[in-house]
């Protein structure tokens, strides 16, 4: 993790509150129990940002399959990566009810085995389930596609920027 000052919009005063920013690394999950900037980069892989905004807190993780191999909990797997950023908002004073969530990534990147669906649609698939099983909405997503992403989550009030990532080829 790279701790950084960042500056966010003005407050409704005027004020422009310096925050944390923070890297995430791919199968690892971050929460925070005050306002904070969460950048990652995402090709298949997805991230689900979950916040409550009443309790000003948020997180987010970047998983990279969809399946857990064998009892792993790497949060490098959907379901691992889900409960951990749960667990972890919880203890900062969330409430599972107001939990909201926006998911992005999954980029189709590559050739998939022949007839199988392709890791991103995959990856993309398992968020989806795991929010509906829990009641907990999907509010905004940026998902599939060909190309990469960059993303920037606010944790307090959940806003997020994201930014395709064109290569070569695409």
């Amino acid at each position: 993790m790279n701790a950084l000052l960042a500056r966010v919009p003005a407050d409704a005063a005027g004020e422009v509150p310096e925050v944390a920013a923070s890297y995430l690394h791919p199968g690892k999950v971050l929460a925070f129990a005050e306002p904070a900037l969460i950048t990652t980069v995402l090709g298949s892989c997805v991230s689900v940002c979950l916040w409550d905004a009443w309790a000003g807190v948020g997180g987010m993780n970047h998983f990279l399959l969809p399946d857990v191999l064998s009892g792993n909990a790497s949060p490098r797997f959907a379901g691992p990566a889900f409960e951990q950023l749960v667990a972890r908002l919880l203890a900062h004073g969330a409430r599972r009810e107001r939990l909201q969530a926006k998911t992005f990534g999954g980029a189709s990147l590559g050739a998939a085995a022949s007839g199988e669906p392709r890791i991103g649609s995959r990856n993309v698939e398992a968020a989806r389930r795991l929010l509906t099983e829990r009641a907990i909405p999907i509010v905004a997503e940026d998902v599939g596609g060909t190309c990469g992403r960059k993303l920037v989550f606010e944790t307090a009030g959940g806003a997020a920027w994201v930014r395709r990532l064109r290569g070569a080829g695409a």
